[in-house]
């Protein structure tokens, strides 16, 4: 896969038993729910620590934010001084007002104070910084929260002029906030030279010199409201054994922290270094804890790309690590010996994959759109993409559920810096301006709930070739079927997150964060379970949970039996020419309606406690329906694309059936047909309004039928264009049974369905 490793250039397993693993966890639990939780102390070298926590980091809009400092010393306080900043995207610093919080102690203080948002509130990532000083002593702590959506960007420092270095900033920030920019990140400044001030570099900017680059950014930003993260990386300024690398990025860390700390619009730090296997994670590990060996408050951030999908899970794992940035790789690589790209609906599909691990684990993940284009994917010769593939990009970003925003790899350079000097970079920037107008509108309506389908990727050793040859057919399989899925990545349970080391357990968190968003698992041609995967499922369905089974692998395990779970026996797989509905599931597919088809291998199952909702030729079963507990199996030895190819009717009945086993609410609003795998789609309901976008990448249009559920037969309803408002029409929910519309060539339909009053 590709490593652009943004440079200069590119911009560039002892098991013990499960009882005295559980012993473990209650006694650690305990202990930790005993303890007051204590503020961190002081960094090395420092007397001073500053600790800054908000009480809800997520609010909404109209809101009040509660913010609680901790000021502890290893010497007595003495006489100090607190003062503090709420840096508010696209507004700037503004004074935080902060009251003692009782008495103070001999060695520590307390404070309290608040941020009041109100509906007109700017979205993005808040930054609060603290001040406390003694003498000449200062110290500082970092908080934040997140409201809304975060629009980033990758700056490469490296590209800035030498000359009207303000001016050019500046241009650049108004341009980007036109955008919806609300945060960058400050990148690509140590290579052969720092460009900021440093000691530890053997070549670096002197302070206030025209190559301090990094410090001119970071006070602009303040000056325009754009939050930011700092670029950390190793020492490239001079020659070094890999296995020093590390290290030296620890040091950069440190001094870039002792610079611009005191920053009201500095984050925290991104990981310079990229990867694309597990092996990343530890990685990234040190990285992140490095950085909170600071301050706790310092967000982290990494941008990972797509080899291995358990990445995203095992980045999730890392408690240290907030932020997560999955790459897009649709341009492929300024490296002529690398022509791999993907096709830009994949844009969605790395974003469901990252968010599916981080909502597990309630943390950030961000979109990443490609601005750049290479080689055959170029505009004018230049390092720059189409307008039609930055459109794509974004649509298709727009579409996925779960992701807090979206960024770009880079506005600076692709649309600012080549906007000066070709004028093909035009257009590229006036489909920036339109996408993210389409992707404010897609994201925040059609994209806004979970389809409460999601696509599970469990845990084994050789998933790196499954992604492609698996995961992406079945994804493919639920666009031409007109369905919306999550992505959700198998994440090590907690103490099991240490590679090399085979996770055990079941995760708790993660069963609890498919309980609660009431998930139907669909595990699409799995070959197999290792007991991590088996007892997550296993607990899943008998508490309640659905899952569909299928292909011709469905997993036998060692933590339950396979055919009591599924309900019957599996045959050999032979040839079928047929499938016919024998007891209905919902109201699509009826009693006795038949599929024919080419001739496919495959197996069945006879039914042994299950019941045969349908069944091939010979009487034997090809969809299987069981009871397990307090849930359902749902099995189809079909393979997934074969299923949604051959019987796609059936199919949306299969995933009603396990929707509405869980909650009525959970009713997919419509049925789309008509779409290939070149296409994204996304729907929700939020109370009685339905909306649904579908994108089309062809270049022509395509013709979809749209076919609301579940209306009321006599009730009126209105269909509307959810882009200009206007009316398309409105009838009874007889009269709306189904609808025909096109959708143009790259480019996008977004409807609204509302009981008319």
């Amino acid at each position: 896969m590709v490593n652009r490793n943004r440079t200069s250039k590119g911009f560039l397993r002892f098991i013990a038993p499960a009882s005295v693993f559980l012993a473990f966890v209650i006694l650690l639990l305990l202990a930790t729910a005993c303890r007051k939780p204590a503020a961190p102390g002081p960094p090395a070298g420092r007397t001073v620590a500053v600790d800054v926590r908000v009480d809800k980091p997520r609010p909404k809009a109209g809101e009040t934010v509660s913010v609680a400092v901790v000021v502890s010393s290893t010497k007595p306080l003495g006489r100090l001084k607190i003062s503090g900043s709420v840096f508010v995207p696209t507004r700037g610093a503004a004074a935080l007002d902060l009251q003692p919080a009782g008495d103070p102690g001999q060695n520590e203080a307390r404070y309290q104070g608040s941020v009041a948002l109100d509906p007109e509130s700017p979205e993005g990532l808040y930054s609060l910084t603290v001040e406390a000083a003694r003498g000449n002593e200062r110290a500082y702590g970092k908080a934040s929260f997140l409201l809304g959506k975060v629009v980033a960007d990758f700056m490469p420092v490296s590209a800035l002029p030498d000359e009207n270095l303000d001016e050019d900033i500046r241009s650049y920030f108004e341009d980007f906030r036109k955008a919806g920019g609300n945060l960058v990140i400050i990148h690509n400044f140590v290579t052969d030279k720092a460009l900021y001030p440093s000691r530890i570099c053997s070549k670096a900017a002197a302070g206030g010199s025209a190559d301090d680059k990094v410090t001119v950014t970071l006070r602009l930003a303040e000056q325009f409201g754009l939050t930011a993260f700092l670029t950390a990386g190793w020492d490239m300024t001079r020659p070094m054994p890999y296995a020093e690398c590390l290290a030296s990025t620890k040091e950069i860390i440190g001094e870039l922290w002792e610079i611009y700390g005191p920053s009201p619009a500095l984050l925290g730090f991104y990981s310079y270094q990229e990867g694309s296997g597990t092996y990343l994670a530890a990685q990234m590990r040190e990285f992140a804890a490095a950085v909170k060996t600071h301050n706790r408050g310092l967000l982290t951030a990494c941008a990972p790309y797509i080899d291995d999908p358990l990445l995203a899970g095992y980045l999730a794992s890392i408690d240290d690590l907030d932020i997560i940035i999955y790459q897009g790789a649709v341009m492929a690589s300024f490296r002529p010996d690398n022509r791999k790209c993907f096709q830009p609906r994949r844009t969605k599909d790395f974003t469901s994959l990252s968010a599916g691990a981080t909502g597990a684990r309630h943390k950030i993940t961000i979109s990443h759109v490609e601005l750049f284009g290479y080689l055959d994917k170029q505009v004018a010769g230049v390092y720059l993409a189409s307008p039609e593939d930055i459109r794509a990009q974004i649509l298709s970003a727009a579409t996925a559920y779960g992701p807090d925003g979206i960024s770009f790899f880079n506005y600076y350079y692709c649309i600012h810096l080549l906007g000066k000097k070709v004028p093909e970079a035009g257009p590229s920037r006036q489909a920036v301006l339109d996408a993210m107008e389409a992707y404010n509108l897609i994201a925040r309506s059609a994209a806004a709930s979970s389809s409460r389908i999601g696509v599970y990727i469990p845990y084994t050793d050789w998933w790196s070739d499954r992604w492609t040859n698996i995961i992406v057919p079945a994804l493919d399989a639920f666009r031409r079927l007109g369905v919306s899925p999550d992505t959700l990545p198998f994440v090590p349970p907690p103490g099991e997150e240490i590679l090399p080391y085979y996770p055990l357990h079941l995760n708790p968190e993660q069963l609890a964060f498919f309980q609660a968003n009431n998930y139907v698992l669909v595990l699409a041609d799995i070959g197999g379970f290792q007991d991590t995967d088996a007892l997550l499922v296993k607990r899943f369905i008998e508490e309640g949970g659905r899952v569909v089974f299928f292909g011709n692998r469905v997993p036998y395990t060692r933590a339950y039996n396979r055919d009591e779970a599924n309900g019957g026996r599996e045959n050999p797989a032979k040839s079928h020419t047929r499938v016919e509905v024998r007891q209905p599931l919902q109201e699509r597919a009826r009693a006795g309606t038949q599929y024919r088809f080419a001739a496919l291998e495959s197996p069945s199952w006879t039914a042994a406690g299950g019941k045969a909702a349908a069944v091939f030729e010979d009487g034997s079963a090809a969809i299987l329906v069981n009871t397990f507990g307090k849930g359902m199996c749902f099995t189809i030895p079909l393979t997934l694309a074969e299923a949604v190819r051959v019987m796609p009717d059936l199919v949306r009945d299969v995933l009603d059936a396990a929707l509405e086993a869980g909650s009525a609410e959970t009713a997919r609003p419509f049925d789309v047909a008509g779409l290939d795998e070149d296409s994204d789609i996304a729907m929700s309901t939020a109370g009685e309004r339905r909306v649904v976008a579908v994108v089309n990448y062809k270049k022509k249009p395509v013709g979809i039928d749209l076919r609301p559920s579940g209306l009321e037969p006599d009730a009126l309803y209105a269909l509307s264009d959810f882009k200009t408002g206007a009316l398309i029409r409105s009838g009874t929910g007889k009269e709306l049974t189904r609808l025909k519309f096109s959708v143009p060539a790259v480019d996008f339909i977004c409807l609204s369905l509302t009981p008319e009053k």
